[in-house]
């Protein structure tokens, strides 16, 4: 990137409605890359950029949006193929100054690192994600990309096709769509919004992206006929829908044409800060929820991703990333559970009757975390290393046990086809998840206790209550409180001694668990004696640099979340 490049982009910007404080931020490079960075000591709250929905790039906005509505082509490859299309125009495209900026700014993947690069993270959970993203993106040039431009050959000359149009822009584009693109509302889905997405992530950010999501989907505004007419009738027939694609641009600029005119009507003695105040409805924003101090970047938060989606999606990972995780595979709890019971029937039984009902029992998660954005982009497709789950479990919910209805059985039928059944994790910290723990409790309990809870809602939320009860209390040290009736804490909680039959369950729960961990940990010839901390300190030394270094720290975090749970789990039975 040329500093014409950026001064090109910024008056593009500030001409295209983009506001910021020019006193107060600034663009340039930084430690990773281009990054918005304080100028001055600023307050919680300050609102830092502000990107008009008019200006962001999407699929619906680009000039080729009534042929990817009329080939039914969206997600990524709609997104890339606008990007690809509006690029091919040069200067005569609305966001040439933008597009320039990227291309001079390109990504490196993991994804374009050579095989024998790749194959040294083999043992990476990322590396099945990186080879995935590889086919699939070739899959879907050849099947839709390829198909979609011969279609249009008016608009898709050969010589624009040879030069715009192959795989190696597809593949260029796409890490673009799949490191910039943002989710922005109901009508652009996902889309480029430049200057916010300038903004880095950090797993402590400083700041946040604000944008109205509830618009009407046909053309975007916050109110219009299309949102009225549905309000009125909600069977309209939706199959009219796609003749409004050259109707919705034009009602996008003749709103565009009224909000101008109404804002020149307007007092034009307002100072530059005073656009804070405007309605940020319709616009992206980015607002600080921290005070920060002059010179530190200005970052928000991507998501609560382990390291492989990082890696795969965004180009980097982070070295002790709070939402790292281990995958566990169903298949391990069996092959654990079956060599200490030897009864694979017993086994087979509880497993089922556990993904039978497991959903009554998995409490979505109150941590404020959950609600943190996920951004689109890429990697639409369903790759099993792809989904990260917060099913995290405070307390088994009484009134979950209700009895459904047909329409609800329906609801939690499709609800069951969001997350893999046969997929768990263990935490960044090395301790199992909560339905490897319940699992785990539901084989080796004895067959009268397993009776039980097949018979009694009430008996089964009372077990798997004392089983987290237990494990905040004796493994992470939590102090609880009784509460009385008038909402008041007493004294603290404390735990009945374990029955001898009890003690049982819970050694084999134990060695059930550490044997699971050690499925994964002998690829890396982990132990409980050995030392991530080693590894990540010779990293730090080797020199390397981009996705392959962060594909070093893709297996450091791993190892690390291996041989913390050998320890856990190893020091707990120890302690039976």
């Amino acid at each position: 990137m040329t500093a014409q490049d950026l001064t090109n982009f910024l008056a593009w910007a500030e001409e295209n409605g983009i506001k910021w404080d020019k006193n107060a931020i600034e663009v340039r490079e930084g430690k990773h890359g281009l990054g918005v960075y304080a100028k001055k000591n600023l307050e919680g709250g300050f609102e830092a950029i502000q990107v008009p929905k008019s200006i962001v790039l999407s699929a619906v906005s680009t000039g080729i949006a009534n042929l990817l509505e009329e080939e039914n082509v969206e997600g990524y490859v709609g997104l890339t193929l606008a990007g690809m299309y509006e690029a091919s125009l040069g200067t005569e495209s609305v966001w040439s100054a933008y597009l320039a900026l990227l291309a001079n700014r390109t990504p490196v993947m993991a994804s374009d690192l050579p095989e024998d690069a790749r194959e040294l993270m083999k043992k990476c959970e990322a590396y099945a994600d990186i080879e995935t993203d590889l086919k699939d993106m070739q899959s879907d040039y050849d099947t839709i990309v390829v198909p979609f431009i011969e279609k249009h050959p008016d608009v898709f000359t050969e010589d624009i096709k040879a030069k715009f149009f192959s795989f190696e822009n597809f593949r260029i584009m796409t890490a673009h769509v799949s490191t910039r693109a943002i989710d922005v509302d109901d009508f652009h889905v996902s889309a480029f919004v430049p200057f916010v997405d300038f903004i880095n992530h950090s797993s402590e950010p400083n700041a946040e992206h604000l944008a109205h999501e509830d618009v009407c989907e046909v053309c975007g505004a916050l109110s219009c006929e299309h949102m009225d007419e549905s309000d009125e009738s909600d069977d309209e027939d939706v199959e009219e829908v796609p003749e409004l694609a050259h109707e919705n641009k034009e009602k996008r600029a003749a709103a565009k044409k009224a909000a101008a005119a109404a804002k020149d009507s307007e007092s034009d003695d307002e100072e530059d800060g005073d656009w804070e105040d405007e309605d940020p409805e319709n616009t992206c924003d980015i607002v600080l929820d921290e005070d920060i101090k002059k010179g530190d970047e200005i970052t928000r938060n991507y998501g609560p991703f382990p390291n492989k989606i990082f890696l795969s999606k965004y180009g980097f990972a982070e070295i002790g990333n709070p939402d790292d995780t281990v995958t566990i595979q169903l298949e391990m709890i069996r092959k654990a559970a079956d060599g200490i019971l030897n009864n694979a029937a017993l086994v087979e039984e509880r497993v089922k009757w556990f993904l039978d009902t497991e959903d009554i029992f998995i409490g979505e998660s109150d941590d404020e975390d959950s609600d943190e954005e996920h951004e689109g982009g890429c990697c639409d497709h369903d790759h099993e290393g792809h989904e990260h789950h917060d099913h995290e479990h405070t307390h088994v919910a009484k009134e979950a046990m209700a009895d459904v209805d047909e329409e609800d059985e329906e609801e939690d039928s499709d609800d069951e086809d969001d997350f893999p059944r046969d997929i768990m994790y263990m935490d960044s910290d090395g301790a199992v998840d909560d339905r490897i723990l319940m699992l785990m409790n539901v084989l080796f309990m004895e067959q009268e206790q397993f009776d039980k809870i097949q018979e009694s809602v009430d008996v089964a939320t009372e077990y798997f209550n004392d089983v987290f009860l237990r494990r905040d209390i004796e493994e992470n040290g939590v102090e609880i409180m009784e509460e009385n009736e008038d909402g008041t804490e007493d004294s603290k909680v404390e735990l009945e001694p374990l029955t001898d039959a009890a003690r049982q369950v819970r050694k084999n729960v134990l060695e059930a668990i550490l044997a699971v961990i050690r499925l994964r940990a002998d690829a890396y010839n982990v132990t409980d004696k050995t030392t991530a901390e080693d590894d990540l300190e010779a990293l730090l030394n080797a020199n390397l640099s981009g996705p392959l270094f962060y594909g070093g720290v893709c297996v450091q975090g791993e190892k690390q979340i291996l041989q913390s749970g050998l320890k856990h789990y190893g020091d707990l039975l120890a302690a039976i």
